[in-house]
């Protein structure tokens, strides 16, 4: 019989099994296309039978991952915690709504409580599957938003139903403690919950007392603790100060943000050693960072609440796909670092981001000249940008953005001496930002290695007095160093006063602001604007201080020449609102040597 399946060894004594991973599965394997089992130990007679039975083996296996994942006792201990804790919180909502002081109020409570525990009761009682119906519906897009196939039919469904109920039911008795005062605490209701379910969700309570200085056990590691070493034991808390100390080359803005997205493994877990942490974990905190609020930390309906309380709420304007795979990026940066460093033997958030169905291009709007036209308006734009009270920041960076592409950070950090004559391939001088990360000045910083760039200075500016402009500061200011010297440093950089004039006053005030522009268009803008008038991809990721991706240009090429940039680039961008109208920049000029002087 032929077995394709079954393949000899070179040493043609013994053989191989062999199957092809289908082509949809291919990403469960790790991008491996096939694999082999060695059968050297069948003998002749047998390995076809055996090689049989392994194909039959593969083929369910290929078959139950296309099926979807299947609810397993480990998932139901992890959808049951969750509901403990709403339910926990549901109870002390409803007690701490209760006027204690007023002993009417305490009775009423008592009895509204009551009153919705016989009723629960005699539903189960006269009309159980209607109820099993309604909590299929819950269950139901619980299970979907895991990932996890849903089947009433199956028995740890039906476990998993009949869990809920009793849960419920409990919670009745511990919403009238809370009332009553009885001094019964959520530890408490959480033991009662492990006697009367038996599915040891809390197995850290039974042995939280015995634990030197109470030190909290995660549930979710406490089965894999023992058999780690003490480096592995080494706290989640430890592990990210070490790992951030490390990054001594980025600004105090990055470092926050780090912080900030490590943290969400402590309020996940708690301080758990860094090796306990498995790839099955993974799934459950990815799931619940997809719930967080936006602007958690600013916006008063949630920064007072706590992690799984939020998680545990419906809330509507969550994080963007781009936050949640910055968070997960962070915690596999983490991971990796700490499976080098020995706290970890895998890096077990390694490809679980999400996949964006924008592509990164799309996620940010470009200004269309209608917009540029409303922005750099006269009298808007003079008004605006307050010129009169010495704000000379917003009115330039707006406008060295628009015709440099530059971002805000590198406007806003210029230094005097940044912005001077360069030689060109033709011996010409022209005027030039020179964008570089400079080592004593710990204020100047660089996204990255591409940034370090020379960028022509657009004759627009030269037109409106940009070099006069700096003159007459060094004039009235001998000791000036910065360009705009009044702006504060703040959270690691100067942009805070520009950003939240231009993006939450000026834009609105135009009507042209949405949830996908902001003063970064402006540097889409200026690629958007040179992509269409045919100018090559390697000089504008030149002028924007992108990786041209290729090895030769980037490890072995210089930049190009300034006047090279200016004739591909800078010279080429120029607006129009239709074919003989172009905009019109020439009406800001100002006299300066009548406002600094």
């Amino acid at each position: 019989m032929k077995t394709p399946h079954l393949v000899p060894r070179n040493s043609n004594s013994s053989y191989l099994f062999r199957t092809i991973i289908p082509q949809d599965l291919i990403v469960h394997f790790n991008g491996r296309t096939r694999f082999h089992i060695s059968l050297k130990n069948v003998s002749n007679k047998e390995t076809q039978y055996v090689s049989i039975f392994l194909k039959s083996l593969v083929v369910h296996l290929f078959n139950d991952i296309r099926m979807g994942k299947s609810l397993s006792l480990d998932d139901i201990k992890e959808i049951l915690k969750v509901e403990v804790r709403k339910s926990i919180l549901h109870s002390n909502h409803i007690y701490l709504e209760t006027n204690k002081y007023d002993p009417k109020k305490i009775e009423d409570s008592l009895v509204s409580v009551s009153s919705s525990e016989d009723k629960m009761k005699e539903k189960l009682k006269q009309d159980l599957k209607t109820y099993e119906g309604m909590l299929d519906e819950k269950l139901e897009k619980i299970l979907t938003s895991l990932d996890i196939e849903f089947d009433t039919k199956s028995v740890n469904h039906k476990k998993l139903r009949r869990y809920f109920i009793d849960l419920y039911l409990l919670r009745f008795d511990f919403t009238k403690s809370l009332i009553n005062e009885t001094g019964k605490t959520d530890d408490d209701f959480r033991r009662e919950v492990d006697e009367k379910l038996k599915v040891s969700l809390f197995p850290e309570l039974s042995v939280i007392d015995s634990c030197p200085d109470n030190k909290y056990v995660s549930p979710n590691s406490i089965h894999k603790e023992e058999s780690l070493t003490p480096h592995q034991s080494t706290p989640l808390s430890v592990g990210i100060k070490n790992f951030v100390e490390e990054k001594v080359s980025i600004r105090t803005s990055s470092v926050d943000e780090i912080r900030h997205s490590l943290s969400l493994l402590i309020e996940e877990w708690g301080d758990i050693p860094i090796g306990s942490i498995t790839r099955e974990m993974t799934t459950h905190i990815k799931g619940h960072i997809m719930k967080l609020p936006r602007n958690r930390n600013k916006n008063p309906l949630y920064r007072d609440k706590e992690f799984h309380e939020l998680i545990g709420m419906k809330i509507d304007d969550t994080i963007s796909v781009t936050t949640i795979n910055k968070h997960i990026g962070w915690f596999s940066s983490f991971y990796e670092w700490s499976r080098l460093h020995g706290y970890c033997d895998i890096n077990p958030f390694r490809g679980i981001q999400l996949k964006k169905k924008t592509r990164p291009r799309d996620e940010r709007d470009i200004f269309t000249e209608i917009e540029l036209k409303k922005i750099f308006q006269k009298d808007n734009y003079i008004h605006y940008t307050k010129i009169e009270r010495g704000r000379y920041e917003l009115y330039w960076t707006p406008l060295i953005g628009v015709f440099s592409g530059l971002r805000m950070g590198e406007i806003t950090s210029l230094y005097l001496d940044n912005i001077r004559e360069i030689q060109g391939k033709n011996r010409d001088k022209r005027w030039c930002f020179d964008i570089v990360e400079e080592p004593d000045r710990d204020d100047k910083h660089l996204k990255n290695r591409s940034s370090r760039r020379i960028v022509p200075v657009h004759e627009t500016l030269l037109d409106l007095r940009f070099i006069e402009f700096i003159e007459l500061l060094k004039k009235q200011d001998p000791k000036r160093k910065r360009l705009f010297q009044e702006l504060k440093y703040k959270s690691g950089s100067y942009n805070q006063n520009v950003s939240r004039w231009f993006n939450q006053k000026y834009l609105p005030l135009l009507g042209i602001k949405t949830s996908k522009n902001n003063f970064h268009s402006f540097r889409h803008t200026v690629s958007d604007h040179l992509k269409q008038k045919g100018i090559e991809t390697s000089y504008i990721n030149e002028l924007l201080g992108h990786s041209s991706g290729n090895i030769d240009e980037s490890r072995y090429g210089k930049g190009y020449y300034p006047d090279t940039l200016f004739n591909k680039c800078i010279k080429r961008i120029s607006y129009q609102t239709s074919p003989k109208r172009w905009l019109d920049f020439i009406s800001l000029k100002m006299e300066w040597d009548k406002i600094i002087l």
